[in-house]
């Protein structure tokens, strides 16, 4: 990294930076902020594998990327935007997504590198969210495609989607990190959770659960019911001409709204026995 390149990001809170800030690691918090106020010089990377598997690598996780998605293609490697609203923040990005076709911009890439050790798509999200995050701040871009390639030679795709409301907290956190290494006070440890976006995985056996027992037993016991009376409902629904505003018969008045849905008013008697039981349960 050149010297100007350093000097450059001595003066703004890039993608790798909002990773820190909210990684929850007090002494990475402080060496950033450190860094950022020139007390301390840039940790050098040089010689550590992992950083520089991660370098070598981008190209070929770029090309991977389009390569398994073939409508898709990355434009803009390494640009440096700033966010409009606030410049301090700014992005280095590995590119932009766009459509193959029309070239339309679609989102963010962030091309990673990570040990196959304990990997888990779940550790990867978290590591790398609020960077995503930031990077779709700064762009204005609604989605981020994190593209991982491990040691183990797996290949995975996470789609994430921009949270505005998450992205504030981010942003909150930033100005206030910013704060401190101007007026030289320590910067705190911001915790803002991570949205769980992996799919459900777990499987769970509820069979001594006693509120799921009498819930499965109800649902069993009327399911011929329900089906009976759904049938019904739809069917004397389709008996109401849509000219007509009520119908009524057999202790049934069928009514629409003001959007001209068809309402169906039940005997009060029902009513009340439905209501007694509740109750009872």
């Amino acid at each position: 990294m050149s010297e100007e390149v350093r000097q450059a990001r001595r003066s703004c809170i890039g993608g790798s930076d909002a990773r820190i800030i909210m990684s929850g690691d007090q002494p990475a918090i402080e060496r950033l902020w450190g860094e950022k106020r020139g007390d301390l010089a840039p940790e050098d990377l040089s010689d550590v594998l992992i950083v520089q598997m991660g370098n070598i690598t981008e190209d070929l996780n770029l090309d991977w990327f389009e390569l398994n998605h073939p409508d898709l293609i990355v434009t803009d490697e390494q640009t440096r935007p700033a966010y409009e609203a606030w410049p301090v923040a700014m992005s280095t990005l590995d590119g932009i997504v766009r459509k193959n076709a029309c070239m339309t911009a679609q989102g963010v890439l962030e091309a990673k590198w990570m040990m196959p050790f304990n990997w888990s798509l779940e550790k990867a999200v978290e590591k790398y969210y609020a960077q995503c995050q930031h990077n779709m701040m700064v762009t204005g871009h609604k989605l981020c495609w994190l593209s991982i390639i491990t040691g183990g030679g797996q290949y995975v795709v996470q789609k994430i989607e921009a949270d505005e409301f998450w992205q504030a907290g981010l942003l909150d956190a930033e100005r206030a990190f910013w704060d401190c290494v101007q007026t030289g006070k320590l910067p705190g440890n911001p915790v803002l959770d991570t949205p769980d976006l992996g799919p459900p995985v777990k499987k769970v056996d509820m069979t001594g659960n006693n509120q799921w027992a009498d819930f499965a037993a109800t649902l069993i016991e009327t399911v011929e019911a329900a089906k009976k009376h759904d049938t019904a409902k739809e069917g004397i629904k389709k008996l109401v001409a849509k000219d007509v505003a009520e119908a009524t018969g057999h202790d049934l008045r069928l009514y629409r709204n003001t959007k001209g849905s068809l309402l169906i008013e039940f005997p009060k008697a029902q009513k009340a026995a439905v209501k007694q039981a509740r109750k009872a349960a």
